[in-house]
C-alpha cells in the first residue's frame, strides 16, 4: 500500500517544493503527518544544512520512517498539541495530511504558534480529499476566511492534475 502511495504522493510533494524558493535555507522545518518518512526525507535532501523534523500520530508510522536511517528528527507526536516551542520552525509542511486533522482550528493555531516569524507554512493535496472532508473549505474564499480567523494567510495557490498546494504565512507579516 505505501508503495503505491508514495508513487503517487512523491511527486505532488516536488511539485509542491517547487514553489518554495527562500532566499535562504530554513534553519528548521516541521513536516507533520509524515507516513512512512519519505517527504521528511526529501526535505532533508532538498534542505541538506536545515535540521528537519517530522512527526506522525501513528506508532507504527513513526517506527517505519525511523528505518529510513535519515538524519531527520522523528517524533510521536500529535500537531493539535506540539511540544515545539513558539516560532520554532522556519518552514511548515503538511503533504496529504491536513483534512484528516481532528480539530482543524486547534491544529491551524498550534502551527501558527511554532511557525517563525517570516515562516512559511505549505500545505499540497489532492483536491478531491478536501471536497470530500473539508467540503466547507472548498472555495479558496472559504478556506482564506478560514485562516484569517487563525491568524494566517493565503499568498499562494496552485493546481495541477487534481492536486492543490497552499503557501501560508503568518497574518502579521501579509
Amino acid at each position: 500500500m505505501m508503495k503505491l502511495f508514495n508513487r503517487v504522493y512523491i511527486p505532488m510533494v516536488q511539485w509542491a517544493l517547487g514553489f518554495y524558493k527562500p532566499s535562504e535555507a530554513p534553519r528548521k522545518i516541521l513536516d507533520i503527518g509524515v507516513g512512512n518518512g519519505k517527504s521528511t526525507v526529501l526535505l532533508t535532501e532538498y534542505f541538506p544544512h536545515s535540521e528537519v523534523w517530522g512527526i506522525e500520530i501513528s506508532e507504527i508510522a513513526i517506527k517505519e520512517a525511523k528505518k529510513l536511517h535519515t538524519r531527520a528528527i522523528f517524533q510521536l507526536e500529535d500537531i493539535q498539541h506540539s511540544s515545539f516551542g513558539d516560532k520554532t520552525f522556519d518552514l511548515i509542511t503538511a503533504f496529504q495530511t491536513h483534512f484528516h486533522w481532528q480539530d482543524l482550528k486547534e491544529a491551524f493555531l498550534e502551527v501558527k504558534r511554532i511557525l517563525s516569524d517570516k515562516g512559511i507554512f505549505l500545505i499540497a493535496c489532492e483536491y478531491a480529499k478536501i471536497s470530500y472532508y473539508l467540503p466547507k473549505l472548498k472555495r479558496t474564499e472559504d478556506f482564506s476566511q478560514f485562516l484569517n480567523s487563525v491568524g494566517l494567510s493565503l499568498i499562494q495557490e496552485e493546481r495541477m492534475q487534481g492536486w492543490v498546494f497552499y503557501k501560508l504565512i503568518t497574518t502579521e507579516y501579509k
